[in-house]
């Protein structure tokens, strides 16, 4: 390393540079612009007003540099002071003067340097104004008149100070001669030193709000007695350095008592004229101005410059956090306003809560506390919504205020906070002590400016605030994605979710993206990469579904974005990329299930058609329907829905709305579809209404072709009908002649025979039975059954039954009774075929229950004025397996408690067909293993209290 040389003028040039009073001075915009100005134009990041002192460079402004000072021994700014033009290091690790420099080796590690030189008026390199680049580069041709331009901008700025400070120091000159010069305003002094006498002037008195006559006699003591006693120690000072020979004359500054008491400043200056043998002063000589306006003004400058000084380091703060910004401009502001007390509140309805504050540790206070606010002096504050302050509460219009008994704090200044025009809260300043002097305008200022610069850091801290919990919040990742020309790629920012879709963390993919294109699933990368070609080449919105890599499974995403093309020629995305999964996979499902559902459709035996439930209008139909109406597929679509069933449409249209409207089903009914050509067949018809996800109502149809069905089904009857009335004489026969040789008309028999004999009339008594239910079912059915409805009295019916089926209880050693609530009702019914119902339901009953049980027949209401007969047995009850079919023909529960029991499994059907033809119901409740409850709900009609059997 090479240590710069010293200047042959070193000494004149250090005199010019510290003439200059730009050392160690602050920093000021007009030098700092030029420095920002360079940085940007020069693309550089570090960018320095440099001047050259003794033995360190010492930076004016810097800009991209912390320091403000590095040794001058191993500066490059030495260096470039002794080139008459620009000096230029184009790689410093390439130059043996710096290779191992410490500002080349560690931070800021530079490699690129050129520095302008700034001369002062006579000449002298005082400095330079450079740029420091972290990388190696040149300075173009027309780069270089460029930053010496800059640097002739600086050395202007430079002279311009020096040129104020002249012009000043020339016009406080002749401020003082016109002073000493127009007399009137300044009063004059004369001292003998060696006796002490003293001669003033009127004005001199005057200042002092006194006449000559009221002072006399005068002397120094006179002086002596007026000045302010903390002013004598520094008069004396500067007296005996003039004495000395130290300074050209006596200059002081000092407060004297006025003779109303208060304080006035003057300013006394004087000059020894006369001195003895001794070189001992004699006489003096000197003015005596009153400055006190001067001095107050000065006062004010001084604090309004403080007050400016405070907001302007408050505002270039860039580094702290902002909760450090706010804790230090309140410690800042109590300093400045000499109050203790300092905090920022948050005004929601009437509570007023601290958000921030400075106070001494035993105040009490803490962040989040709560108060109500018409017990706070924000109350009045808010009240008026512009700033207040009040020097002594005591004495100000505000003592009845309640906040004043609460807290009892004398002296407050406040200012509202307000965010985007609403009120968000208060700036305040207090202290439980009086203020010596009122408030001024300044500090009135300094706290409105104060809280305007709070409500900008509060409106930032409360969006980001928003902006992260948004973030946060929302689903996936949000991102910007950046695509080169040269096929670089990068995700500048990336919320935290991106850790939730690529397991990656942001900073991961700042400068490369290649980690997220790792982790995309090969068949879809490639159509990937399309898409956001396009995107880029087009401008138009992103969106795209692909997989990605999650632990050892693949995860769909979905990804939405929209780019902007960069002055660079790259392309940014901004956008968000979410988890599909779940979605996705539903998606596919259903895909697959719709494809399902459309082979059903197609391939059903079962006609099916879609229709709208308002319009009626047909909007699919499939094959299985299509067939038997003749109709092609556009041809039924273009039906009307009346030409399908013409006989009963309207009555089955009504009917099948209202139940859709209540149930969302109808049917099935039983009806006649027509076809092409006059053709005709049977259909059961049934359907279900559904909405779409877009709220439109559908109704699925369908129509089922039931020709083959009724054809064997009257094939059967009519089977049934032959083999009942052929069989039912010849059976009659036999059981009538095993009933006589049972009985022992043809003699007796033997044992073994009268046991056979007992089998077989058993035997045809159940196969007479058999038939008779097969008739009573099948006339039931056929309409051939007539039932003849009268009023009957329903408890002497139900006592008759009893009768009837006593012997069969005594067989299987079960009890019967009747149990009848009081009204003897008296209904329209088929008095045989109600009997035959109930018989049939207290026969299986007998038949189900266990040795010793107890039926029990109950006549009760039911649902108000109507009326039911229940059946209760405590038998084995009905099987879970058998309750849908029992009611069905030849319906019998299969199982070891049930199977070698007789019956026909007609009794049921032919009680529901009963009930039903009467207008009645059947139906029954039972627990397994616990017994049953059959019940028959009788058709209503009038109930009287007397028997009119």
């Amino acid at each position: 390393m090479k240590a710069p040389d010293i200047p042959l003028n070193e000494a004149q040039r250090q005199a010019v540079l510290d003439a200059t009073g730009l050392l160690d001075s602050d920093p000021e915009e007009r030098f700092d612009r030029l420095t920002r100005v360079a940085a940007r134009m020069f693309d550089v990041p570090i960018a320095l007003v440099s001047l050259v002192d003794r033995d360190r460079q010492w930076f004016k402004s810097c800009q991209g540099l912390d320091a403000r000072e590095t040794p001058r021994d191993i500066s490059f700014c030495g260096h470039a002071i002794l080139q008459p033009d620009l000096f230029v290091v184009e790689d410093a690790l390439a130059d043996e003067r710096f290779a191992d420099n410490p500002l080349v080796q560690s931070e800021p590690r530079i490699r690129f340097y050129a520095g302008a030189p700034l001369r002062g008026a006579d000449g002298h390199r005082l400095g330079t104004l450079c740029l420091i680049d972290r990388r190696p580069r040149k300075l173009t041709d027309d780069e270089r008149p460029s930053l010496r331009d800059l640097a002739d901008a600086v050395e202007r700025e430079i002279g311009a100070l020096n040129d104020a400070r002249a012009f000043q120091a020339l016009k406080q000159s002749e401020h003082r001669a016109r002073a000493v010069i127009d007399g009137t305003r300044v009063g004059t002094w004369e001292w003998n030193i060696k006796t002490g006498d003293t001669v003033f002037n009127e004005r001199w008195a005057e200042i002092c709000g006194y006449t000559l006559a009221e002072l006399a006699p005068v002397s120094i003591q006179t002086w002596l007695d007026l000045t302010h006693p903390d002013d004598l120690k520094r008069s004396e000072d500067k007296l005996q350095a003039h004495f000395r020979g130290d300074a050209d004359e006596y200059d002081c500054r000092c407060r004297m008592r006025h003779k109303d008491g208060h304080w006035v400043w003057v300013h006394d200056r004087g000059r020894v004229f006369e001195w003895d043998e001794d070189r001992q002063p004699l006489k003096m000589y000197g003015t005596h101005a009153d400055i006190t306006e001067e001095m107050r003004t000065l006062e004010q400058l001084d604090v309004q410059n403080r007050a400016l000084r405070i907001l302007n380091d408050l505002a270039l703060d860039q580094d702290a956090g902002d909760s450090e910004k706010i804790a230090n401009a309140l410690a800042q502001g109590a300093e400045f306003l000499d109050l203790p007390l300092a905090i920022v509140s948050e005004i929601t309805g009437e509570a007023y809560t601290v958000k921030a504050f400075h106070a001494p540790a035993d105040s009490g206070l803490h962040e989040g506390q709560v108060f109500d606010l018409r017990d706070t002096y924000c109350a009045i504050l808010f009240a008026a919504r512009t700033p207040i302050a009040i020097d002594h509460m005591a004495q100000s219009p505000y003592r009845d205020q309640p906040c004043y008994k609460a807290f009892g704090l004398e002296s407050y200044i406040a200012a509202p906070i307000y965010i985007k025009d609403r009120l968000y809260g208060t700036l305040n300043f207090s202290s439980p002590e009086p203020r010596p002097q009122p408030f001024s305008d300044i500090e009135k200022t300094f706290v409105t400016l104060l809280a305007k610069w709070l409500s900008g850091v509060l409106e930032g801290q409360i969006t980001s605030q928003t902006l992260t919990k948004l973030v946060q919040q929302a689903p996936g990742m949000l991102y910007q994605y950046r695509l080169w020309p040269d096929g670089r790629s990068a995700f500048p920012y990336a919320s935290p979710g991106i850790a939730d879709i690529y397991g990656l963390r942001p900073d991961e993919v700042q400068t490369d993206a290649a980690a997220v294109f790792d982790r995309i699933h090969p068949g879809d990368l490639a159509r990937l990469e399309r898409s956001i070609t396009e995107s880029a080449t087009a401008l138009s919105t992103w969106q795209h579904q692909y997989r990605v890599k999650a632990g050892d499974r693949w995860r769909w995403v979905e990804g939405r974005a929209t780019p902007e093309r960069l002055a660079d020629g790259s392309t940014m995305w901004h956008g968000y990329i979410t988890d599909i999964h779940d979605i996705k996979r539903s998606q596919l499902l259903l895909e697959e299930s719709e494809e399902q559902l459309r082979w059903l459709f197609e391939l059903s035996p079962i006609g099916i058609a879609l229709a709208d439930f308002h319009t009626g209008a047909f909007l699919d139909v499939n094959d299985a329907l299509l067939r038997p109406s003749g109709y092609s597929r556009d041809e039924f679509l273009a039906l009307p829905a009346n030409r399908l069933m013409p006989d009963a449409f309207e009555d089955m249209r009504a009917k099948a709305l209202t139940e859709l409207r209540k149930s969302g089903r109808f049917g099935p009914y039983e009806c006649e579809i027509a076809g092409v050509q006059g053709r005709r067949f049977p259909a059961l018809v049934q359907g279900l209404l559904i909405r779409t996800p877009s709220g439109r109502s559908l109704v699925w149809t369908l129509i089922e072709d039931v020709s083959e069905r009724k054809k064997i089904e009257r094939m059967k009857n009519e089977f049934i009908s032959v083999v009942s009335h052929e069989l039912r004489t010849p059976v009659t026969s036999i059981t009538g002649s095993l009933g006589l040789i049972a009985g022992g008309a043809l003699g007796e028999v033997s044992e073994p025979i009268q046991r056979m004999v007992t089998i077989a009339k058993r035997n045809s008594e159940q196969l007479k039975h058999l038939i008779d239910d097969l008739l009573d079912i099948e006339r039931l059915i056929s309409g051939r059954l007539q039932l003849v409805a009268q009023p009957h009295a329903i408890r002497p019916l139900l006592d008759d039954i009893v009768e009837q089926m006593r012997t069969y209880a005594v067989e299987q050693e079960v009890s019967l009774s009747v149990e009848a609530e009081p009204g003897d009702p008296v209904l329209p019914v088929d008095d045989r075929r109600l009997q035959q119902a109930v018989a049939n339901l207290v026969s299986n009953a007998i038949k189900f229950s266990h040795r010793g049980g107890d039926i029990r027949i109950r006549l009760h209401r039911h649902q108000g004025e109507r009326w039911r007969i229940s059946v209760i047995d405590q038998g084995t009850g009905i099987p879970a397996s058998f309750r849908d079919r029992i009611f069905q023909k030849f319906a019998q529960a299969d199982s070891s408690d049930t199977r070698g029991r007789q019956g026909t499994g007609l009794g049921l059907a032919i009680t529901r067909e009963i009930m039903t033809r009467m207008g009645g119901a059947v139906g029954f409740d039972s627990v397994e293993h616990e017994g049953s409850t059959f019940w028959l709900d009788l058709p209503a009609g009038e109930t009287t209290g007397a028997n009119q059997s």
